[in-house]
């Protein structure tokens, strides 16, 4: 017999001491006697439950929460006590919290109205704020400091309320009070910001955010960059005339929380049904299945096998390690695309930013250092500080995109350094010194520095950005616009295709949601090593590009940096099989893609041979020499012209015999007197520093 709802807490302890679950034991007795044992104050309940044991006190919970809330943490102290007399005695307070709300109660930040004020509701979204956890005043035991009368006043609204007068008969004066810390009342609380996910954001439309309100057991549960549920009673509060004039007819509104978890503690892990994860194991048994991937992914843009095959690798990541002495080496890839303008670049970002569970877009101009590493903001109520996560933390564990790369004032590009290697990001301002996880693989795209991309010029020549930058990426893509009649038919035709009928000639092998869980999936159970086999190929293709650099005046084809990125690489092709060893053919599908990569950008334009300083250092090793003579020949002017400033017409007639043009002296002339080493007294003429 269900228990009347006009006494809440016998309805609530009846719940608690009957409820059986399907294979037919009293679930939350067990709860509570396992509560006791392991010191904790919240039964967790799962609101379904309550529902099919007493609907009406369901509905009335959703319906008044303030009363029946604090109703069902009396019935659970009850319940306590009867299980446990002893802990109920030393522990003051229990609580109730619910859990797995009806999909009707979800609401979206966007869609909050006056109609939800005063209801238990859901919100989904990801923390972007978080204040410290302070002592909240919940009941006052205050002294009258003229007769000693103990005044006792609980506290409403968050806000320090005094007694008006000494309730003493023989005193009855005004104050002043004196409040007793030792006798009364504090809980744990803290303020977090809660935010719209970046998916669920409307296009050309602000985020909208809502305060929450954490106490007791529920405070430092979450941080800055976490998705959360959370379930609370929706309040509104009025808002304050900015003028000084007093309260406005307007309220806000903030959630008193009642029960908040993460989405995901470890990767975002989409709910996966029996039948997708058939699907799943299914397909990663299929032999084609890295083609199939690969085919999959931005089936709409025509072309580019090996930087769809290289995404493939990122989305999937490899496995990252922490050593023996607390050294921490990463497993996401970051990838940089540059290329000519109108060769989808920025479409491919935008896909990746859908299909990646996990994933932020943000793009040049309008993206700040604070925007994409952490704010520091102060607090509108308190005046102390906070920090509100940006784009690279919010992305932890995923994807974090950065179209027009170039377009980014210097700055703020230089916020990324750590982030792209470290995978944290620090802040030491206003005296606050903190680092947060920025855990996310990085791909980014990047328009060349004269238009279009000069291939007489290094990569690092071509591209307005630093070497720093440019050496953190694992692949760097040159995609280049050039004219081909076979291949411009055929990708007229796919565009053609695409707008007219507005399918691709090919469906994708996978669908884009099921991808998205496969992607899931295997991050979360696929955890490949490396075989013997697979280290020993590695192993011989670094020493044997290693090999060509051993003459003095030889170049590095390649350095310990693109060992690690092979690994990581190796590791992602076996993962996306869901594989728990990586294989030699993994590690010959890593040193093929990694090879194109670095014939694209690690060749010098001069000899053609590679060399990885021109990545690595900005310049290649036969324009050092080269920049070395140029150096000597100008000291030698110098010397004649006792010490004078000399022309650039007499250094272009000695360097002739040298192999020099004039368009490379001019070129490094240049870059030398940005860097300082060389000035220029006067038009025409140059000296040293």
């Amino acid at each position: 017999m269900v228990s009347d709802t006009t006494d809440p807490i016998a309805a609530y302890n009846e719940f608690i001491r009957e409820f059986r679950n399907d294979k037919g034991n009293y679930l939350y007795r067990e709860s509570v006697q396992k509560m006791t044992v392991e010191g904790g104050v919240s039964l967790l309940i799962d609101f379904n439950d309550l529902i099919k044991f007493n609907p009406e006190l369901a509905r009335k919970t959703i319906d008044e929460p303030k009363e029946f809330v604090h109703q069902g943490h009396r019935a659970v102290a009850e319940v306590v006590e009867i299980e446990d007399a002893d802990y109920a005695f030393t522990t003051r307070d229990f609580f109730i919290r619910f859990f797995n709300l009806a999909e009707s109660e979800t609401v979206p930040l966007r869609k909050i109205r006056a109609e939800h004020v005063g209801k238990l509701i859901m919100l989904n979204g990801i923390v972007t704020r978080a204040t410290e956890v302070k002592p909240l005043l919940i009941e006052g035991f205050f002294q009258c400091i003229h007769c000693n009368e103990i005044i006792i006043i609980p506290q409403a609204e968050s806000r320090y309320t005094p007694p008006h007068h000494c309730e003493n008969p023989g005193c009855g004066r005004a104050g002043p009070f004196k409040l007793l810390n030792e006798e009364s009342k504090f809980v744990d609380w803290q303020k977090v910001n809660i935010q719209e996910r970046p998916e669920d954001l409307p296009p050309g439309q602000m985020p909208r955010s809502v305060t929450v309100l954490l106490t007791d057991d529920l405070v430092d549960t979450i941080r800055p960059g976490d998705r959360v549920s959370c379930i609370g009673i929706l309040q509104s509060i009025p808002d304050f005339s900015q003028k000084g004039s007093g309260k406005l007819a307007t309220f806000s509104v903030n959630m008193n929380a009642n029960f908040i978890t993460p989405e995901e503690k470890d990767f975002d892990i989409l709910e996966i049904s029996e039948d997708e994860v058939r699907q799943i194991l299914e397909l990663s048994q299929n032999p084609y299945i890295h083609d199939r991937i690969i085919d999959s992914i931005a089936p709409s843009i025509f072309g580019y096998r090996d930087i769809k095959e290289s995404i493939a690798l990122l989305l999937f990541g490899g496995v990252p390690k922490i050593l023996g002495d607390g050294l921490k080496i990463r497993g996401e890839s970051n990838l940089l695309m540059i290329g000519d303008p109108g060769t989808a670049k920025s479409q491919m970002l935008r896909y990746v930013a859908r299909l990646a569970p996990r994933s932020l877009y943000t793009s040049g101009k309008g993206t700040s250092a604070a925007g994409l590493t952490v704010a520091v903001l102060r607090d509108a109520d308190t005046g102390e500080f906070t920090l509100e996560a940006g784009a690279l933390v919010l992305a932890d564990r995923g994807v974090c995109c950065i179209d027009e790369l170039d377009k980014m004032r210097k700055e703020d590009r230089s916020s990324i350094h750590e982030a792209l290697e470290q995978r944290t990001v620090s802040i030491a301002k206003a005296g606050i010194v903190a680092t947060l996880n920025a855990r996310c693989s990085i791909i980014a795209a990047a328009n060349p520095k004269m238009g279009r991309y000069i291939p007489s010029r290094t990569a690092a020549e071509n591209i307005n950005l630093p070497v720093t930058i440019l050496s953190r990426f694992d692949i760097i893509w040159i995609v280049r616009d050039e004219p081909n009649q076979e291949t411009d038919q055929i990708k007229a035709q796919h565009i053609l295709r695409l707008h007219t009928i507005g399918v691709t000639e090919h469906e994708p092998p996978i669908s884009m949601v099921l991808l998205r869980k496969y992607i899931s999936y295997a991050k979360s159970n696929a955890k490949p090593k490396l075989t013997e086999g697979a280290a020993k190929r590695l192993e011989e293709f670094y020493l044997e590009m290693r090999v060509a650099g051993e003459a003095s005046d030889s170049p590095i084809a390649i350095t310990a940096r693109q060992l690690e990125s092979l690994v990581r690489l190796t590791e992602s092709h076996a993962r996306m099989a869901l594989r728990s060893e990586a294989s030699t053919d993994d590690a010959e599908a890593a040193i093929r893609i990694l090879k194109q990569s670095l014939k694209q950008v690690g060749i010098d334009p001069e000899t053609g041979i590679m060399d990885i300083d021109v990545m690595m250092v900005g310049t290649s090793t036969s324009t050092r020499s080269k920049i070395e003579i140029l150096m000597n020949i100008i000291a030698e002017l110098e010397a004649e012209n006792k010490g004078q400033a000399v022309s650039l017409e007499a250094i272009a007639e000695k360097a002739k015999d040298s192999g020099m043009n004039k368009d490379f002296i001019e070129r490094n002339i240049e870059r030398m007197r940005q860097d300082g080493m060389l000035f220029q007294p006067k038009a025409g003429y140059i000296k040293r520093t």
